[in-house]
């Protein structure tokens, strides 16, 4: 795809952002959603250098209730960072945050904090439905900007969609259909990324434990951390739930994994295969 990230360390939560968005899919406001307040994802992150797999990060996922300029919200939270064994190498502590409306379910402010080796990045976006306008402010080493971005009528961050993209309906998939969808980030619409749905298979967990997933691919692009035409596979729960349980792709360097490691307050109790 042809997102460009900042650095290395963006490599956490992109593969577990972007594995998760069918936004385009599902319209502009989902039925119901499938999460509730007090939901907790927790993710361990594998990297293989040579003949070895190494835990290098944890990424955590949450839902809270909220208020935003007195509006009622959910706040959704993702956090990344690797393992204190791995700071003297390159520290990574990397924040998304968004607050969403609990009438419509569209972000209101969205916040992505990014702290990488010496690097940091901050953006704060205000989204204004009305006249199609994002409101953004940007700071990062010896700049800080206003700037502002049009919205099309489906315009979400990339972490309310994460969210959303959860309530498709994958009944109405095919295997072999191509979904394209679109993403904002960084003060860009990224158009034209694929995602390639696979129908069904049973996996193990972390625990060993099997369970049914949805499993589908999504094409990469040359260009950036990714090697170029290859696929990232991505398993989530054959569920209402449809929570992210197993990712792996091929790097510039090596490959990475990521395996769900805790699941606390999720909206319907996981079915696992005895």
């Amino acid at each position: 795809m042809s997102i460009l990230l900042t650095n290395r360390g963006s490599l956490i939560f992109f593969c577990l952002l972007i594995s998760q968005i069918f936004f385009g899919q599902i319209g502009c406001i989902p039925d119901k959603l499938p999460f509730i307040s007090g939901e907790e994802l927790i993710y361990d992150v594998e990297y293989h250098m040579g003949n070895t797999w190494v835990s290098a990060a944890k990424a955590r996922f949450i839902v809270k209730d909220s208020t935003y300029n007195n509006n009622p919200c959910y706040y959704l939270e993702g956090k990344g960072r690797t393992l204190k064994s791995y700071d003297w190498f390159f520290k990574v502590r990397d924040k998304y945050a968004s607050f969403i409306s609990t009438k419509d379910y569209k972000p209101i402010h969205f916040i992505r904090r990014v702290r990488e080796g010496d690097f940091y990045l901050n953006y704060d976006y205000d989204f204004d439905y009305k006249n199609r306008k994002a409101f953004i402010e940007e700071k990062r080493k010896n700049i800080a900007r206003q700037d502002t971005m049009d919205l099309i009528p489906c315009s979400y961050d990339i972490l309310s969609s994460v969210y959303f993209s959860r309530a498709i309906d994958f009944k109405k998939l095919n295997k072999g259909d191509i979904i394209p969808i679109d993403i904002i980030l960084d003060k860009e619409m990224f158009s034209d990324i694929g995602i390639i749905y696979n129908g069904t298979k049973v996996i193990k967990d972390q625990q060993q434990r099997k369970i049914e997933c949805i499993h589908f691919e999504i094409e990469l692009i040359e260009g950036t951390i990714f090697k170029g035409n290859e696929t990232m596979d991505v398993y989530v729960t054959n569920d209402e739930n449809k929570i992210p349980i197993y990712v792996e792709a091929e790097i510039l360097v090596g490959s990475i994994r990521v395996y769900i490691k805790s699941i606390k307050n999720s909206k319907r109790p996981l079915t696992y295969i005895p």
